[in-house]
């Protein structure tokens, strides 16, 4: 039976939520299973640690700076080093890198799903494919922000580059201040950064305590359902030497943990130079968009030979003026670890006319308030992007 995107979804997101090691995440993952065997896959799950979610990540992290500057009247230097501490690791994960705040307790384990279709010919499998093609969502969906409302989203980057500033600032005064340049003025806004990180916690965090997770079906059961719809169609073209790959990622909304994990484990053994991957992330309520542009201070670009491919299509029909490219800076995607150990990456995205994607992080995020109509767009451009760098790499390996 061909694959169904409206099915699957339906199903999907009858689950109330898809919460990252939550009792939720069996049956999603049982659902993810099923589709990819009845899409012929080699189906296998693989656990990791995490956090359930980045509650307490932001707990640690903003706990470790309050800490410090709250002990620095005792404790003199001892507190200025603990607090730069904290500064980095703060830096590290909001700037989309790896951060060992995430493996501080709590944690859990979650899972990610994954379907192989190996290339075969004669009946055997080959031990090294010519193309490695590897197709990513996040399954999991994301607790209720109150920093996604629609009147506070437009600042989301902006109140964490002013965190962060403020962090570095604060440990430049600790230093200023034991050094003895101290003030009455420095202790004041000392006290007043202490309310500060205490009121962005509270505020970054609030929404969840109160309200749980979202259903997800934007953000992401649209991306798995494209993940699987471009790998049905993929499987229908013929390219000798491919090896498919989807994973199904645990975690995404707890620091992309699970992405990373599945990206640890494997790159090894994948072909270098030879491995392309296209990630599937909120395709709902929008224009399907090609990512280029993430980051909060550090800006990541994405340029790849993937991505060359990608925008040379958006040139051409029937994605000229229907596909865009874009910048997205509030959080990040699944593929940014991709794009640090430079494996060409493309994601693909939807946004409404103002650069947003509606609803994500909020009790709307629900299949009836979710428009659906930038999945097929998307997996054709994925199938399309795909097949012209197959056809790429094809005619440099005959030049040759």
């Amino acid at each position: 039976m061909p694959f169904s995107v409206a099915t699957f979804m339906r199903d999907l997101c009858r689950l109330p939520h898809r919460g990252a090691a939550t009792a939720n995440e069996a049956p999603a993952i049982e659902l993810l299973m099923t589709a990819l065997r009845e899409l012929q896959a080699t189906v296998s799950v693989e656990p990791f640690r995490t956090p359930r979610t980045y509650v307490p990540v932001i707990y640690w992290l903003s706990g470790g700076i309050i800490a410090g500057l709250v002990t620095f009247s005792w404790l003199g230097w001892v507190s200025v080093g603990w607090t730069w501490c904290w500064i980095i690791l703060n830096w590290l994960f909001f700037n989309w890198r790896f951060s060992p705040a995430s493996r501080l307790p709590p944690q859990a384990t979650s899972h990610n799903v994954i379907g192989r279709w190996p290339e075969k010919e004669s009946g055997k499998e080959h031990d090294t494919p010519v193309m490695k093609f590897i197709l990513m969502a996040h399954y999991d969906t994301a607790p209720i922000s109150l920093l996604y409302r629609k009147d506070r989203v437009g600042s989301f980057r902006l109140s964490i580059a002013v965190s962060l500033f403020l962090m570095v600032a604060a440990g430049f005064l600790m230093i200023f201040e034991q050094a003895g340049f101290g003030s009455r003025w420095l202790v004041l806004f000392r006290n007043g950064l202490i309310a500060y990180f205490v009121l962005q916690a509270l505020l970054g965090t609030l929404g969840y305590w109160l309200y749980g997770y979202s259903n997800g079906a934007s953000d992401n059961a649209t991306g798995v359902a494209a993940a699987l719809a471009t790998a049905e169609r993929l499987q229908q073209v013929y390219l000798p030497g491919m090896d498919l790959e989807v994973v199904l990622t645990g975690a995404g909304e707890a620091g992309m943990m699970g992405s990373r994990a599945y990206l640890e484990k494997h790159h090894a053994s994948w072909p270098k130079g030879r491995t392309f991957v296209v990630n599937f992330d909120t395709l709902g309520n929008g224009t399907l968009r090609v990512i280029k542009h993430t980051g909060t201070i550090e800006v990541i670009e994405y340029t790849n030979e993937l991505m060359n491919t990608a925008e040379s299509l958006l040139e051409e029909k029937p994605f000229r003026g229907v596909v865009k490219p874009d910048r997205w800076h509030m959080a990040d995607f699944d593929s940014v670890w991709f794009v640090r150990r430079k494996i060409p990456v493309m994601t693909l995205t939807a946004m409404d006319a103002s650069g947003r994607m509606p609803n994500i992080h909020r009790l709307e995020d629900q299949l009836v308030l979710t428009d659906v109509s930038a999945i097929p767009v998307a997996v054709d451009f994925a199938i399309q992007t795909l097949v012209r760098t197959y056809q790429t790499f094809e005619v440099t390996a005959e030049r040759l």
